[in-house]
C-alpha cells in the first residue's frame, strides 16, 4: 500500500512548510511565518504549495495564509499538531 502512495506523489512538487515544531518537519522548512513570508516574496525559490501549522508563535496562521494568497495565489494547507 505504500508504495502505490509513493507513486501518486507528483514528482518535483515544490512544498514549503511552516512550523514552529522542528520534529514535524522533513521538506524545505521554516519555523516561522515571517521567514516564510520571506522566502516567498524574494521569489528565489519557488513552490507549488505551502503547508503551515495554525499555531504559530510570531503571526496568526490565518493571516499568513490571507497574505499568500493575496500575493503568489498559492495553495496553502494549515494544520494543527496536537501540543502534549
Amino acid at each position: 500500500m505504500e508504495g502505490a502512495a509513493e507513486d501518486k506523489f507528483p514528482a518535483g512538487l515544490r512544498v514549503l512548510a511552516v512550523d514552529d515544531d522542528c520534529v514535524c518537519l522533513k521538506q524545505q522548512t521554516v519555523t516561522d511565518a515571517k521567514t516564510a513570508l520571506k522566502i516567498l516574496r524574494s521569489g528565489k525559490e519557488k513552490f507549488d504549495v505551502v503547508i503551515t501549522d495554525v499555531r504559530m508563535q510570531d503571526m496568526d496562521s490565518f493571516k499568513l495564509l490571507e497574505l499568500i494568497r493575496l500575493e503568489m495565489d498559492l495553495p496553502v494547507i494549515s494544520t494543527l499538531t496536537a501540543q502534549f
